[in-house]
């Protein structure tokens, strides 16, 4: 459409890095009183991994070069995790908490660094199937 302003990905990113914040408080609170805080944290982990997975792909998707030139939107992303562990690591005493928010850091990271490795695949490939001609 004609007129239409974009956000940058970079907004976009940090705001999805919010609302993993709420994903994790509003979907993981209940989880870990229903199943346990041990089995509660892992499929925790998991949900955030594919979530930022998804935002990430979704994000670095047609980009050949999202591992290198990337990393900007994938710091943004991955801002509000980062804080967010920091501040369990200065002020948490408990090791539970400090191993979870360490599990979360994994997750989240692993995720969105999968993320961008599949979304440069997909588009490597797709590049490579327009280069190559019918026949040949």
């Amino acid at each position: 459409m004609h007129g239409e302003t974009k956000v940058p990905r970079g907004w976009t990113a940090l705001f999805l890095g919010v609302l993993s914040f709420a994903l994790l408080f509003i979907v993981g609170g209940p989880i870990a009183e229903k199943v346990g805080e041990a089995v509660g944290s892992i499929i925790m982990f998991i949900l955030l991994a594919a979530y930022f997975f998804i935002c990430q792909f979704r994000l670095s998707r047609g980009l050949p070069d999202a591992l290198r030139k990337d990393w900007p939107i994938m710091l943004a992303l991955d801002a509000v995790p980062l804080l967010m562990v920091f501040i369990i690591e200065l002020v948490g005493k408990d090791p539970v908490t400090r191993y979870q928010g360490l599990g979360i850091l994994l997750f989240c990271c692993g995720g969105t660094f999968a993320g961008a490795f599949v979304a440069s695949l997909a588009a490597r490939r797709k590049a490579r199937s327009r280069s190559v001609t019918p026949g040949s």
